[in-house]
């Protein structure tokens, strides 16, 4: 069968080849999979953002933006082979180029295949930080339109209890049919010492309290009274204390897809053993801080991280 003009290429008896009408069936077969038929496959692409600050202490003097440029270019060589050496394999800086194809495709998702094409004609396409951005968005209280997309934004509001395998997180980060689009960010914030030591201390105490407060403690008090209790002797022979937390961004095509969207990915965090809830009202900054950016948000924050803390 000729798959361009739908017909039957037959042989007679004289050796002769002749072109016969396809039957109506197997025409409207070929055209189903044209149509239809999925192209290309997934593609999982893995970032690292470090922020680094201006100032070494606080109340210190902020060094200029040369400076900074000289410092980092003495660390990159070091911190590219700690990466490398997790497994994650190669790992390069970004060029300003890059990063602006990565932000760009975030808020517009058609916009990946023109790239995509243009790399492969051997022409780059040229992009600034002013083209990068939505043309138009519009945040809702529980999604975020950007451009021809829309995107829901769930938080970590509880971290898997219990012991935490490798692959605790294999199906989350692994592409689904029902997205078109998924975007995990795991955040994390170096604490300095002295409030790593009061913060461990006070969960020993907590820890220790709920342990003696029962007759019968159980299995799980037990458990994070021992690793209270470990967490605290680690941070005493100087190991350091990170918080961390994660943003989870599901990004659909039109509104249809929403609803197979926010339960794909509710399914997908349980089997994560991680609770996720999503980020009401603030839909458009969510977006922002789980792209490649090296936001901190605590520096965005209407609420000073000092009086948080007290709180």
């Amino acid at each position: 069968m000729c798959r361009k003009t739908g017909s039957v290429i037959c042989r007679n008896q004289r050796g002769l080849y002749g072109l016969l009408p396809a039957p109506a069936v197997a025409q409207a077969m070929l055209q189903e999979v044209v149509a239809t038929y999925p192209e290309g496959s997934a593609t999982i692409k893995a970032w690292v953002a470090l922020t680094f600050s201006a100032t070494s202490r606080s109340g210190g003097k902020r060094r200029d933006a040369e400076e900074m440029s000289r410092d980092l270019a003495a660390r990159l060589p070091g911190l590219g082979q700690r990466l490398h050496s997790t497994g994650a394999g190669a790992a390069r800086p970004m060029t300003a180029q890059r990063l602006c194809e990565a932000v760009r495709v975030a808020y517009e998702p058609r916009a990946a295949r023109l790239i995509d094409e243009a790399y492969s004609d051997g022409a780059v396409p040229e992009l600034s930080w002013s083209d990068v951005g939505p043309a138009a968005a519009e945040a809702q209280w529980d999604s975020y339109r950007h451009d021809n997309a829309v995107s829901v934004s769930w938080s970590m509001s509880g971290a898997p209890r219990g012991e935490v395998q490798s692959s605790v997180l294999e199906k989350l980060l692994s592409p689904h049919p029902d997205i078109a689009r998924k975007r995990v960010a795991l955040l994390y914030q170096p604490m300095d010492s002295a409030a790593a030591a009061r913060l461990v201390e006070t969960d020993k105490r907590n820890a220790d309290f709920r342990a003696t407060s029962s007759p019968r403690p159980s299995a799980r008090i037990q458990r994070e009274q021992r690793a209270a209790h470990l967490t605290a002797t680690e941070e005493a022979r100087g190991a350091g204390l990170v918080n961390f937390g994660m943003i989870v961004t599901a990004t659909a095509l039109n509104d249809e897809q929403l609803p197979d969207v926010e339960a794909a990915i509710d399914n997908l965090a349980a089997t994560a053993r991680i609770q996720l809830r999503p980020v009401y009202g603030s839909q458009d900054s969510a977006f922002a801080a789980a792209l490649p950016l090296g936001l901190v948000l605590p520096k965005h924050l209407k609420v000073p991280a000092e009086i948080r803390a007290a709180l």
